[in-house]
């Protein structure tokens, strides 16, 4: 067991100690379940665990591959929670992994643990059925599109009978899933105690089972999403677990900032007046009910209709000078951004000024409604208020503050948004969520370069923890034998990653190893440029060779592109971040992987540049403090898709030259399982079918 301290000493407590064995240890009552293996790392992390929540300490775990790290923190975690009587929230990254855990591992636990706990999922409201909605819906106050009507009657009997609302019962096609937003319980329009339907609430329900149990379990996005509506669903909870840590960080960003988006403006000029659709929108509805209100409707409609023209005149001005290819760009107040903030500013203000005008005018007409329309404008009043209150933010709050940094998002080539985020997530979130709790485990597969924590602590805002000695770090490395298991070839003659012969080889390369691999091979880019040229190059040579290419934003979805990945031995897969962690493909689905470019990130990932501006602000080098340590990670997650258990075999292939022409490679190198590592050249692609 890898336990160090970054101070401070460790309290163990022995009720703790004598029951993990019983379930962990070799023999133990864990094995009842099929397929479970004893390992002693699984066991150590369970111990660690429960000294953390009982010591009221933080952990930093890094547990491999293999190790079983979900029942290494589930178990200690239960029993903690029932001995002593208090709520443990455990944190995953995705909702896919928050229902594994939910609905295989949780269930496998009461078949075998000692003790009677309860557990509950957080989701987020808009998994839920809103009552208020869909029964206006249904009694004809609200008006539905044709192709609408048809997802209202797929779902009449569901609705009536289901007990949880949950929109992961119903099984409906794609098709008719795209209208669930209709009758999906939102913030803005939720009436909260003032709907007639409060009682039948679902997910009031969900949150009162929050309530009653001792383990909760979430994702990062509605944990980070509770802290910024004051607890809204989860109770107050002191114990907390991250799974998947490594990328908390980056999600805290993404969360905790603020979008002032030109799609979210023209939603709510629609819900309103929808100036494109004659006869659309809550003010025609509210026209015909109420003839007397016509000059009123019409100088509110007004209103609408010069919001619409100045919100597009704003973001055509902010977007000016963008392309296809300009997915984000990052604002930095030189000469080009001065000319657009001057030329927008006025145009902003303007838009503000009639936003305020459009709420005086909305806020004039409740006294006339009935207590149903009058409600139902007061949530459209809020949304209203909201989009206010982010261009204000981003606007005129955080523009230009040099604690923040503010980036424009593009779709199709014009601006749809401008955003803002403090440029260290990690304090925001010491303030809002560790300085409340008593006990903190953050845990992954991949935290440590080259075994050491420092990156982990400093980015995610832990550091005065590890000065207080209240901070600690475990290291359990993966049971799996990678001398034996795989191997890392280094194509050390390829092009520089810059030169324009670059992509070429890398096509011709990607060629020679799917002839002698034959399928199952997964690349992994970093760029959807290059992506787009490599599949071009690659995908009539594939068809000639009946090799099946798929290929990220062009053959489907994630889920379906991993379905059909597995479906085939003569598949290759190519595809982007999301594909470099959260792939998990045992045994020969998955027998060669490739890495075209080291996982540096680019200049305009605002995450990236939101640190490459505080390492300046703190007079550090942003490359070795954040860029490097950051790719390095990113890395051993890629590298870490190939060998998912025992019987696992395969080989990674590297193309990019700076792993072993530059002397930061050996960061990367150092921070991955495999050891066998083989220098070739291209022209010896061929030997990868002899060790496969």
């Amino acid at each position: 067991m890898g336990l160090y301290l970054y101070g401070g000493k460790v309290l163990m407590t022995d009720d703790i100690r004598e029951k993990i064995p019983y379930y962990l240890g070799r023999g133990g009552k864990m094995e009842q379940l099929p397929g479970f293996i004893f390992r002693q790392e699984q066991a150590n992390m369970a111990e660690e665990v429960g000294n953390t929540l009982i010591g009221e300490m933080f952990l930093a775990a890094e547990v491999g591959t293999g190790v079983g790290k979900t029942f290494g923190y589930l178990i200690p975690a239960i029993l903690f929670a029932v001995e002593e009587g208090k709520k443990v929230v455990v944190s995953t990254r995705t909702r896919a992994l928050q229902e594994q855990i939910m609905q295989h591992d949780i269930p496998d636990l009461k078949k075998v643990m000692e003790v009677n706990f309860t557990a509950a999922e957080a989701r987020g409201r808009e998994n839920y059925l809103c009552w208020n909605k869909y029964i206006n819906i249904i009694s004809g106050r609200k008006n539905i599109e044709d192709n609408q009507v048809d997802f209202i009657t797929a779902i009449l009997t569901w609705a009536e009978k289901t007990r949880t609302g949950d929109r992961k019962e119903l099984s409906l096609n794609s098709e008719l899933m795209k209208e669930w937003g209709m009758v999906a319980a939102d913030r803005n329009s939720c009436l909260r105690d003032k709907c007639k339907y409060h009682d039948r609430c679902f997910r009031l329900k969900m949150i009162r089972s929050l309530e009653k149990a001792d383990i909760i379990i979430v994702n990062h996005a509605l944990l980070l999403s509770d802290l910024l509506t004051e607890h809204s669903v989860l109770p107050e909870y002191e114990h907390l677990i991250i799974d998947e840590a490594h990328s908390f960080n980056r999600e805290s960003f993404e969360r905790l900032s603020t979008r002032f988006s030109r799609q979210e403006n023209i939603i709510i000029y629609n819900l309103l007046y929808d100036v494109n659709h004659t006869g659309r929108g809550f003010l025609n509805y509210l026209k015909g009910r109420f003839p007397h209100l016509a000059p009123l409707l019409m100088e509110t409609t007004d209103l609408i209709k010069r919001g619409v023209e100045l919100n597009k005149e704003l973001f055509d001005i902010i977007g000016a000078g963008s392309d296809d290819f300009n997915y984000t760009r990052i604002v930095k107040g030189n000469f080009g951004d001065r000319q657009w903030m001057e030329e927008a500013y006025p145009v902003y203000l303007d838009w503000q000024a009639n936003q305020n005008l459009i709420k005086m005018k909305l806020e004039d007409l409740i006294p006339e409604l009935d207590e149903d329309d009058g409600q139902e404008l007061s949530s459209l009043i809020a949304v209203l208020t909201g989009c206010g209150d982010n261009g204000y933010k981003v606007m005129e709050e955080e523009l230009e503050a040099d604690h923040c940094l503010v980036w424009i998002e593009y779709d199709r080539g014009r601006a749809a948004a401008i955003c803002s985020s403090k440029i260290n997530a990690g304090d925001t979130i010491d303030s809002r969520l560790y300085q409340k709790l008593k006990a903190l485990v953050m845990v992954s597969a991949t935290l440590a370069i080259a075994d050491r924590f420092d990156h982990f602590i400093d980015q995610n805002g832990l550091k005065s923890y590890a000065r207080q000695e209240r901070l600690y770090c475990l290291l359990e490395k993966s049971p799996f034998n990678y001398d034996k298991q795989s191997c890392l070839y280094l194509v050390d003659d390829m092009p520089d990653i810059t030169h324009p012969k670059f992509e070429p080889a890398v096509g011709q390369v990607l060629f020679d190893v799917i002839n002698a691999v034959g399928g199952n091979i997964l690349v992994l880019f970093t760029a959807r440029k290059q992506l787009r040229q490599v599949s071009e190059m690659l995908r009539p040579v594939c068809k000639e060779q009946n090799i099946r290419l798929l290929v990220q934003y062009e053959d489907g979805d994630f889920g379906t592109l991993i379905d059909e990945f597995t479906a085939a031995s003569n598949t290759v897969l190519m595809g982007l971040e999301t594909f470099w962690e959260g792939v998990d493909l045992k045994g020969d689905l998955l027998r060669c992987l490739v890495i075209v470019k080291l996982p540096f990130r680019a200049p305009s990932d605002p995450y990236c540049s939101a640190w490459e501006k505080y390492c300046v602000t703190q007079k550090k080098n942003s490359f070795t403090e954040f860029m490097l340590p950051d790719a390095a990670v990113r890395f051993k997650q890629g590298v870490g898709r190939l060998i998912r258990s025992e019987e696992d075999r395969g080989a990674v292939v590297v193309l990019d030259n700076r792993l072993t022409g530059k002397r930061y490679g050996q960061v990367f190198l150092s921070s991955i399982p495999i050891k066998n590592i083989v220098h070739i050249k291209r022209r010896d692609i061929g030997i990868l079918g002899d060790w496969i």
